[in-house]
């Protein structure tokens, strides 16, 4: 495509489609460019306005939050500033479980939304709804962060993800023409074998690809792929996302493509982008107002999230799973007017090497399972030729559901690997008590 389909796509097809689609990208993403000469207060006091009016909303239009603020004696207009939040109780997806309808707004058929699940590295899918409005915020911050690397929206990017999970399952029309529209190669990140990260390298010279998207470690074995075989690839940035980026990650991603990394934080139930631009510093998108649950003296503690343009569905102090840190003492220093975030601690999945040579990376795996009714999923390598699912079944889980995770793990571990599927009663938990959802013996 032409150096003019950039300018095309967003100052002509975008409207036209958020117009179709009842969406509002474009609209935020020039609000964003805006916002990000404010100065920290003006930020401040734009949030604290936006969440009073999530706040007001939500008690006059939804019954959970009505029977919330009744039941512990407040009213919205008692919540003052953003550190008055602490005085609401924390929502877990578990009571979301258990409210589902007493969460959705009375005034539902007004909104245009769509209907999400969590699919992210915690492993606890979740069924929600999310509104246009917020999804809009998201992706054109998505958009203005990514065009500060030098790439420009529409510019052809490989997305490393859970493309081709399952077997015999292709994206929809509307997925491929907004694919095509902003020029998305979406291949598998789940098993990244060297027969596989050749194909790749074939495509991203062929189709001249110079950003990449994706699992943390889908890209640092495509990573090592290149550097291993000292295969010069035109990669200008890469934007890892889902894990942990770890050091060992970066450096093997600098040493082969020789290019900016970004790390890419986000939840679309909890409303969430965060870009770290600079190592050890994710900036927080502003339509999110981000909490720690009982910091310890490192600042390190469970995030809580505030969507504040979700009113299809308010997660007001959401509790998502994962662990964070803030320093604002070093926060001050760093010239960025919205919130930040330090260090992402909880999102860390294995990697696993079968026998075959078949690579499997964590994150994709929770595509399969939010759409299975499991409370728990483990993927427990016991050998290079073995692996065990470990499942806590729900009521309604059947046969055809063993089936399509039995069909879905023989695609991606390859015919010689022997696949068990096992009930347990309990999660796997990590020496810090978190669920673990990828185990590698080896």
């Amino acid at each position: 495509m032409s150096k003019l389909y950039p300018f095309i796509l967003k100052n002509a097809i975008m409207p036209i489609a958020d117009k179709a689609m009842h969406t509002n990208l474009m609209k935020y993403y020039h609000i964003i460019k805006k916002m990000n000469t404010w100065s920290k207060e003006d930020i401040y006091c734009w949030q604290l306005e936006k969440l009073k009016d999530l706040l007001e909303y939500s008690y006059n239009n939804t019954d959970y939050y009505r029977n919330l603020f009744n039941t512990i004696n407040i009213k919205p207009k008692d919540i003052n500033s953003i550190d008055d939040l602490s005085k609401l109780p924390i929502l877990t997806k578990k009571i979301i479980r258990d409210n589902q309808s007493e969460l959705i707004s009375k005034r539902i058929d007004s909104l245009y939304y769509k209907k999400g699940s969590t699919g992210g590295s915690t492993g606890d899918p979740l069924i929600y709804l999310h509104d246009n409005d917020s999804w809009s915020f998201v992706n054109a911050n998505n958009i203005f962060n990514w065009e500060k690397t030098g790439y420009r929206y529409g510019n052809k990017f490989l997305a490393l993800g859970s493309t081709s999970l399952y077997v015999n399952k292709k994206p929809s029309l509307k997925h491929k023409i907004y694919y095509q529209l902003k020029n998305k190669v979406a291949v598998s990140g789940i098993n990244m074998s060297d027969e596989v990260c050749e194909k790749y390298c074939e495509l991203i010279k062929k189709e001249n690809i110079k950003y990449i998207y994706g699992y943390a470690s889908s890209i640092y074995l495509l990573a090592k792929y290149v550097f291993v075989n000292n295969i010069n690839l035109p990669i200008k940035v890469c934007f890892s996302t889902s894990e942990v980026l770890k050091d060992i990650y970066r450096e093997t991603i600098q040493k082969a493509f020789k290019c900016k990394i970004i790390d890419c934080y986000g939840a679309n139930d909890g409303g969430i982008t965060a870009f770290s631009h600079t190592k050890g510093f994710y900036e927080v998108g502003y339509n999110c107002i981000v909490r720690i649950k009982e910091p310890n003296e490192n600042g390190e503690g469970t995030i809580l999230l505030t969507d504040l343009f979700n009113y299809a569905m308010p997660f007001i102090n959401y509790e998502i799973g994962d662990v964070i840190q803030i320093d604002l003492s070093i926060n001050k220093q760093y010239n960025y007017n919205g919130q930040i975030i330090n260090k992402i601690l909880g999102r860390t999945s294995d990697i696993i090497i079968l026998g075959n040579g078949h690579t499997l990376t964590g994150p994709g795996f929770t595509i399969l399972f939010k759409d299975i009714p499991v409370d728990y999923y483990c993927i427990e390598k016991v050998d290079k030729n073995s692996i065990i699912c470990w499942i806590i079944k729900l009521p309604s889980f059947n046969e055809k559901h063993e089936k399509l995770i039995y069909e879905t793990l023989r695609k991606q571990c390859g015919e010689e690997i022997s696949i068990i599927i096992k009930e347990t009663q309990k999660p796997f938990l990590s020496p810090s008590g978190k669920a673990l959802y990828f185990l590698n013996n080896e």
